[in-house]
């Protein structure tokens, strides 16, 4: 910067975010050079490609950056609560362009959310499209009053009133905007894999207006990064359904940045959380991050019905992590059908080696645990989704022996739980204890996922041979109180 050049001074700032924000610097480009500078320009670009026509800087440290807000005429920013928050206690009222998901600039709208907001109660001069921003700077430059707050000593005043007016914006997005939208209507398969989860959700998927989707919480990883099989057959990124609901849920599935929604889901969305996910009060960073991993699930279950013309979404992830966030989440109207199946079964199951023949980079194998971990697993599992019926989360519980003993009459109990007519023609493709299956667009789960055509529903009672009998008794003996609640005896699959 030079001392000796009097011209307005404007700072640019777009954070640090690693999503890239071209598209601000390019109207800043675009506005320098058309004739004359009308202004010194320094920009903070981070990921975003360095500008043309003025300085430009990758990052400013805490001082430079200090420095830069108290000698600038006007400021332009992104928008971060934090960023705005030291631009108005420089005294100004800075231009705020948020970023726009749509555009790869995050992972979602929170930002177009905030900035509306506060250009609602005057925090910020909001500019969501170039003339709008050249609209402002022109206005900024004739009128540099407007962009400029109170005396220093009434700012000292002001500020914090200021902050608490941006503190209470920030929480008010925690929950996403969902007035005026119909709740999202979504029946989840919870408990513990292995039980029979997905040989159940197949029966549900076949009634009149409901729609699987498999395990939603692996298509992240599974189906965009890994491009792994759907139930149909295809690739993922080849089959006409997942693409449909990536455009009506996002704009496309290109617009995700898959690692960014990995790190948000992994910061919420584990087994260590349930306990902070269970209680009354959440953290607010903690309920902010929950909330936006929660709308981005919201969002896709909406395109699924959207596409599929169905009524209910059917999701087997299982997890009790995923369900509590869900729960937590506006605009889901949750249903859990908690599936349970008898622990000494359940723990030869995870010691079996299993293909998964979704895998498009070569021979894999499903997950594999020791009666041990098993047992932990399974008393976890359970002991949760019994706390989420009891929190209010409507719930129904199937047991695995019950549903492969008398099918018919175990759908019918899950009709009544879901509020529809268990008539004749809802429940056509149970015939005995054979159940025709049609294809699914399912993302993740067991290889029954892809079976179709009649199937013959048989008590697999394999572990009762193959499972040493010391260890049935051992994992009976370590799950008897919550064995007993479900009404298993002995080391017996079923009363």
């Amino acid at each position: 910067m030079s001392a000796t050049d009097r011209r307005p001074l404007v700072l640019v700032a777009v954070g640090t975010d690693h999503h890239p924000f071209d598209r601000v610097i390019a109207w800043i480009d675009r506005w320098l050079e058309e004739g004359t500078l009308p202004a010194r320009v320094i920009v903070q670009h981070g990921t975003a490609a360095a500008p043309r026509l003025a300085e430009g800087h990758p990052l400013l440290d805490h001082e430079t950056m200090q420095s830069a807000m108290a000698e600038a005429d006007l400021v332009i920013c992104h928008g971060g609560p934090a960023t705005i928050t030291e631009a108005r206690r420089h005294g100004h009222l800075p231009i705020c362009v948020p970023r726009d998901p749509r555009l790869g600039e995050h992972v979602d709208e929170h930002q177009q959310l905030f900035a509306r907001r506060m250009a609602g109660v005057g925090v910020v001069r909001l500019a969501e499209t170039e003339p709008q921003l050249r609209s402002a700077l022109a206005e900024a430059l004739d009128h540099p009053d407007r962009f400029r707050l109170t005396t220093s000593s009434d700012r000292a005043a002001e500020l914090p009133e200021a902050v608490h007016r941006i503190g209470e914006i920030v929480r008010g997005l925690t929950a996403p905007d969902t007035a005026g939208v119909s709740p999202v209507p979504v029946l989840y398969v919870g408990g513990l894999g292995r039980s029979g989860s997905t040989l159940l959700e197949r029966a549900v998927a076949q009634l009149g207006g409901l729609v699987s989707v498999g395990e939603l919480v692996h298509l992240w990883e599974r189906g965009l990064r890994d491009d792994e099989l759907c139930g149909c057959g295809a690739a993922f990124s080849a089959c006409d359904f997942w693409e449909r609901v990536g455009k009506a849920a996002y704009g496309g599935w290109e617009k995700v940045d898959i690692e960014a929604v990995l790190a948000l889901k992994s910061s919420v969305d584990r087994i260590r959380f349930t306990p902070v996910l269970a209680g009354g009060t959440m953290p607010p960073g903690f309920r902010r991050r929950v909330l936006r991993y929660g709308d981005l699930v919201r969002r896709l279950y909406a395109a699924v019905l959207e596409v599929s013309g169905a009524e209910m979404v059917v999701d087997s992830s299982k997890h009790a992590s995923t369900a509590f966030a869900l729960n937590a989440t506006p605009g889901i109207d949750l249903r859990v059908l908690h599936v349970v199946r008898d622990s000494p079964a359940v723990a030869y199951a995870w010691t079996k080696r299993v293909e998964r023949p979704e895998s498009t980079s070569g021979v894999d194998y499903m997950a594999a645990w020791s009666p041990g971990r098993t047992v932990l697993q399974w008393t976890a599992a359970n002991a949760l989704f019994e706390l989420l019926a009891r929190k209010g989360t409507p719930t129904h519980r199937v047991r695995y022996e019950d549903f492969v003993r008398a099918p018919l009459e175990t759908m019918r109990g899950l009709l009544q739980f879901l509020d529809r007519s268990a008539d004749e023609s809802s429940l056509g493709f149970i015939d005995g204890r054979t159940l025709s299956f049609g294809s699914t667009h399912t993302v993740a789960g067991n290889p029954m996922r892809f079976r179709t055509g009649p199937v013959e529903v048989v008590t697999d009672d394999a572990w009762r041979q193959s499972f040493p009998i010391r260890r049935q008794r051992l994992v009976a003996a370590v799950t008897l109180p919550l064995r007993s609640h479900y009404g298993y005896r002995s080391n017996e699959g079923a009363p």
